[in-house]
């Protein structure tokens, strides 16, 4: 593999999100980008999203980026990058800002890695699509789905696949797999059947317009052991796998106000990079976070920020076995401590991050 990656997410740039750019949706009451729409009108809606994609991110990021240390960007896309209409919801393009990015990231010898986080229909994680619950993933149940997803992954790979800049592409951001539950149900998500056919039907697409050396990215969805023996043989070059690791929601939430708990997660982290190593492919941290739970709600700002630290530290060294990683996110407009990079990582040592 190339040199290691420790990059950053561009969030919230082209996939509007509220907790990243709460200004965004000011005033309006809405939680989404359909909400947002409705509550604005499409033609302001429209205005307001071009004046969001020019100044949100801009050459500065990508200048700051690089000289902090980072040599890599993650940026997420829609299926929707490149400009669509379905029924009365306007989704206009991103693709021109997507090209800057490319070219500011060559000018700044950063590598991209595009991620494709939404599809029509949901994937069930976090990226959702702004007309179905968070909770959903139907995306494998829709009528056009399918296509459209391929479609826009050729397309990505059609116009960058040859750029100095492009590390890779991802097929999907986090997709929520169904696992069995017990011997007479399973759990609610895509059949791993349906991603799997997915992922080889993208590689297909892709790779006639991707060179070798650039990574084409599937998702773990969280179980790295449901992969293996998946896309061996000779016709797959330089597929790489991509884990997430969060520790602030669900059974993996841990208290880390203890060195019990921080041992605790770090020892799933390396249990999970583990289990995705044995796999063969190579692994990337695609997100994590200083986020996990701290049992004190009187704690000081001071003392949150220590027990962050110590945590980001950790989890940083548990990252040896991975090609690399990203952080999420290089920023917030409220710069929330746990979740942007410029305040997460700033006491670190460059040395640290390297």
């Amino acid at each position: 593999m190339a040199e290691r990656i420790h990059g950053v997410n561009l969030s919230g740039w082209f996939i509007p999100e509220t907790w990243v750019s709460p200004s965004l949706f000011a005033a309006t009451g809405a939680a989404n980008a359909l909400e947002l729409q409705r509550a604005l009108g499409p033609a302001v809606y429209s205005e307001r999203l071009r004046h969001h994609f020019e100044t949100f991110i801009t050459e500065d990021d990508f200048r700051r980026i690089a000289a902090i240390g980072f040599n890599s960007v993650r940026i997420p896309v829609p299926w929707h990058v490149f400009g669509a209409r379905e029924d009365a919801f306007t989704n206009i393009p991103a693709i021109d800002y997507v090209d800057r990015a490319i070219e500011w990231a060559e000018k700044y010898e950063l590598s991209v890695l595009l991620s494709l986080a939404t599809v029509p229909g949901g994937q069930g994680d976090s990226n959702e699509s702004p007309t179905t619950p968070e909770s959903t993933a139907d995306w494998h149940s829709s009528k056009n789905g399918r296509h459209v997803a391929l479609t826009t992954l050729e397309k990505l790979a059609a116009r960058y696949g040859s750029a100095a800049s492009l590390l890779g592409i991802e097929l999907l951001d986090s997709p929520v797999v169904s696992v069995r539950k017990n011997i007479f149900t399973m759990t609610d998500g895509i059949p791993a059947h349906y991603l799997r056919n997915f992922y080889r039907d993208a590689y297909a697409l892709m790779r006639v317009h991707m060179p070798e050396e650039k990574a084409i990215v599937f998702s773990a969805s969280g179980h790295p052991d449901l992969w293996k023996g998946f896309m061996r043989g000779g016709k797959y070059k330089n597929v790489v796998m991509d884990l997430h690791l969060y520790h602030y929601r669900d059974e993996s939430a841990c208290d880390i106000t203890s060195p019990k708990g921080i041992s605790q997660a770090i020892a799933r982290n390396r249990k999970l990079l583990r289990e995705a190593a044995s796999t063969g492919f190579p692994i990337l941290v695609g997100e994590w976070s200083a986020a996990a739970v701290l049992s004190s709600a009187s704690m000081t700002p001071e003392g949150r920020a220590a027990h962050e630290r110590v945590f980001v530290s950790s989890q940083l060294a548990s990252f040896d076995a991975a090609w690399g990683w990203y952080f999420q996110a290089w920023k917030t407009e409220k710069r929330i401590p746990a979740w942007d990079a410029r305040v997460a990582l700033a006491p670190l040592e460059r040395a640290m991050i390297d």
